[in-house]
């Protein structure tokens, strides 16, 4: 680039930096392109922003849908749920599996334990895990556990409970996700009200 070229905005990439000093950007067709993309950004935007807050999906919205729609939520593998403690020395994780093999998960100790070291919940499916993790987490009994040796220390695996292949999920597990699915679909449907609206409302005689 030549000294007397134009200075560029740092955030410019390389190719617009080049299609404005070749005035690309003054080219006509293209500036009616761009006014017509910016209107299009506007409306929607304008949209989206009149649709805040207007649509919800209610408790008894998503037990209806998992009801009418349980064969849809099948496990395609065999599943585990477990309780991950992570990253600690050999000493700590002892205490950990020691402390929850010993007392119920519900208990003061057990309790205690969990708050201190804040495991994370995985939900394991077996086709996805390496062959010798997976044969540990699918033959540990519920309530059970196990450690072993990792790159970050000794991870604490806590079996909270095993599903079978084909095996329906309960509500709790695909709750979210059918809250997700049942909003998006209201947000569209009210998105398409609106526009319907605004089409009388600013219809041309």
């Amino acid at each position: 680039m030549s000294c007397g070229s134009p200075k560029h905005n740092t955030q410019d990439t390389p190719a617009y930096s080049a299609a404005v000093e070749a005035r690309f950007v003054d080219d006509q067709n293209l500036k009616k392109e761009l006014s017509l993309f910016n209107k299009k950004i506007i409306a929607a935007k304008y949209i989206e922003s009149l649709a805040v807050g207007r649509a919800t999906v209610t408790i008894s919205e998503i037990d209806k849908y998992y009801n009418n729609h349980k064969t849809e939520f099948k496990r395609n593998d065999d599943e585990v749920v477990v309780l991950v403690f992570k990253g600690f020395d050999k000493n700590t994780a002892i205490k950990i599996k020691n402390t929850l093999d010993r007392n119920p998960l519900d208990s003061e100790k057990s309790s205690g334990v969990i708050t201190q070291h804040k495991p994370v919940r995985v939900v394991f499916k077996k086709g996805e895990v390496r062959e010798n993790l997976a044969n540990r987490l699918f033959s540990t009994k519920k309530n059970d556990s196990f450690i072993i040796q990792q790159n970050s220390g000794f991870t604490v695996f806590y079996v909270l409970e095993g599903f079978k292949k084909g095996t329906v999920k309960d509500l709790v597990f695909v709750s979210d996700e059918i809250q997700a699915k049942l909003l998006a679909i209201k947000k569209h449907q009210l998105k398409e009200k609106i526009i319907d609206s605004l089409g009388i409302e600013y219809a041309k005689p």
